[in-house]
């Protein structure tokens, strides 16, 4: 949810503004241990279940990374509750057997995670290298704060994006859609070209000065473009 804060305010001038931290992220808790997957579309249900509870009938639906892959399947498969889609920064990719995602989670992030697996602090440079930011001193700290919140939450949950076709599900979405992309991104560039063609009613737009992580690269910037989508739906 911190995540948004710069943009949030932003966004919230004559309309309402509400940023939910997913399962086990941030100020959110679930008793008990993590479960080895926790998929895309169980999370989307909470979240229809949260708009219920709190009286929402339909949304402008808007997620980056983690947040942006579950709302693939949620406005593809509850249509009716949303009214826009904004997907920013999102690995929007195909689905991965279960051995491949043994070799990419579990094997291959090793260096990331301690032997009780919990994240261990990253170096700024590696935000630069994997995701071309920008402002890779503040954002870093706050990237390790937040896996830190998440702790056991995190492989579970890219294991739930990994083992999902989200851009096969994505030709289901009814709604306009926008894409956002930073102008450095180096990380989830590379599902542009097939998410837009799988869309129905799709358009991309890219942030200056910014990389994968626009919401705090360039909130500014990253509010723009939002409010220019929104502004379509008074």
């Amino acid at each position: 949810m911190s995540d948004w804060r710069h943009v949030a305010p932003l966004l919230a001038k004559g309309r309402q503004v509400i940023a939910f931290d997913l399962p086990g992220h941030g100020g959110s808790r679930w008793d008990g241990a993590p479960p080895y997957i926790q998929t895309l579309g169980e999370t989307a249900a909470l979240l229809v279940g949260a708009f219920d509870e709190m009286g929402f009938d339909k949304v402008d639906l808007i997620g980056t990374s983690l947040g942006g892959c579950l709302a693939v399947p949620l406005a593809a498969f509850w249509p009716e509750r949303v009214r826009s889609l904004s997907l920013v920064s999102c690995a929007l990719g195909s689905k991965r057997s279960l051995e491949q995602i043994h070799a990419i989670v579990d094997e291959g992030q090793k260096d990331l995670f301690d032997a009780n697996g919990d994240p261990v602090p990253t170096p700024p440079e590696l935000l630069e290298q994997i995701f071309g930011i920008v402002n890779t001193g503040p954002i870093n700290q706050e990237g390790i704060l937040s896996r830190k919140a998440a702790g056991h939450w995190i492989q579970p949950s890219e294991r739930g994006v990994a083992i999902t076709d989200i851009v096969g599900t994505m030709p289901r979405i009814p709604v306009p859609t926008l894409m956002v992309y930073g102008e450095f991104d180096k990380a989830y560039i590379k599902f542009r070209a097939t998410a837009e063609a799988a869309l129905q009613d799709g358009r991309t737009e890219v942030v200056e000065q910014a990389g994968a992580f626009v919401m705090q690269d360039n909130p500014e910037g990253t509010a723009r473009v939002l409010e220019a989508f929104l502004s379509r739906f008074p």
